[in-house]
C-alpha cells in the first residue's frame, strides 16, 4: 500500500490563456507600492503555513496575489493551500504562474514536477526535476532527485527510480522521505532484508507510523521472523487502528 497522495486549472479562458503562453495580469507591471504589499503578505502566509495555520495562510496569500496576480512566492504557497484542500487543477495553475514569473524557480519545478507525475505526465515531470537539480543554486536537490526516483518507478522504471533515490540520499542520508521510499521499492522488488535495513535507519530517527509498521509486518513475514512481524502488527493495532494500513493488515492476517 503506498499511501501516498498525489500532489494535483480551474476551467475558463484565462487558465487556457495562462497555459498557452499568453499575455495576462501576470505579465504586467507592478507598482512599488503593491510590489511591497504583495511581498508582506507572501511571507505573512508562507509563515502561517509553516505553522499548519491554513486558512490564515490562504487568507494572507490571497491578499497578496491581489496586489501582484504573479508574485511567485505567492503563488507556491497558494498552490500547496490548494494541493491540501485536493484542489490540484488550481494548484497546478498557480505553479504555472510562478514559472511564468520566474521560470528557474527550483521549488515551483520541483512541486510540479511532483503534480504532474501523480496525473501520469511523467516527461514535463522529469523535466522539470531535470533542472531543478542541474540548479547549482538549489539547496535540496535531494527534494528533487527524490521526486524524480518516485516518479520513474511509478512509471515502471523501477532502476532508474532506486538510482535517483540512492542520489537523493548520498546528499542526505538521513531524509526520511527518502528513506521510506527505498523501504517501499526494495519490497515490491522483493529485497525484504533491505527493506528491513531501510526501515531501521528510520526507526533510528524516531520515525514509525502506520505505513512504516505495516511495511516492518509485510518484510518481516516474508524473512520468516515472525517475532518481529508479531511485533509490528500489535504497535500498528494499537497505535493506528483507524488506518488504512490497519484493514491491510487484517486482510493480509485472514489470507495468511
Amino acid at each position: 500500500m503506498r499511501g501516498r497522495t498525489g500532489l494535483r486549472l480551474a476551467a475558463g479562458l484565462c487558465l487556457v490563456l495562462l497555459l498557452g503562453g499568453c499575455a495576462t495580469t501576470t505579465d504586467r507591471p507592478v507598482s512599488d507600492e503593491r510590489e511591497e504589499g504583495a511581498e508582506v503578505h507572501a511571507d505573512l502566509g508562507i509563515g502561517y503555513l509553516r505553522e499548519g495555520e491554513f486558512e490564515q495562510a490562504e487568507r494572507n496569500l490571497r491578499r497578496a496575489l491581489e496586489y501582484d496576480p504573479g508574485h511567485a512566492l505567492a503563488n507556491i504557497g497558494m498552490a500547496s493551500v490548494q494541493e491540501r484542500k485536493g484542489q490540484l487543477d488550481r494548484a497546478e495553475e498557480h505553479y504555472r504562474r510562478a514559472l511564468r514569473r520566474d521560470e528557474g524557480n527550483p521549488f515551483a519545478q520541483t512541486n510540479l514536477g511532483a503534480l504532474l507525475c501523480s496525473r501520469e505526465d511523467f516527461e514535463e515531470a522529469q523535466e522539470l526535476f531535470a533542472k531543478a537539480i542541474d540548479n547549482p543554486d538549489y539547496d535540496r536537490r535531494d527534494i528533487a532527485y527524490m521526486n524524480s526516483g518516485v516518479c520513474h518507478a511509478d512509471a515502471g522504471d523501477i532502476e532508474q527510480g532506486e538510482r535517483q533515490l540512492r542520489r537523493a540520499l548520498e546528499l542526505n542520508p538521513q531524509y526520511p522521505r527518502a528513506l521510506l521510499e527505498m523501504a517501499r521499492l526494495t519490497y515490491n522488488a522483493d529485497r525484504p532484508m533491505q527493506t528491513r535495513a531501510f526501515l531501521q535507519r528510520l526507526n533510528s530517527q524516531g520515525v514509525e507510523n502506520a505505513e512504516t509498521l505495516l511495511l516492518c509486518y509485510q518484510a518481516e513475514t516474508v524473512l520468516g521472523n515472525s517475532r518481529a512481524a508479531n511485533s509490528c502488527a500489535d504497535r500498528l493495532s494499537r497505535q493506528h487502528p483507524d488506518s488504512e494500513e490497519m484493514t491491510e493488515l487484517r486482510r493480509l492476517e485472514d489470507e495468511g
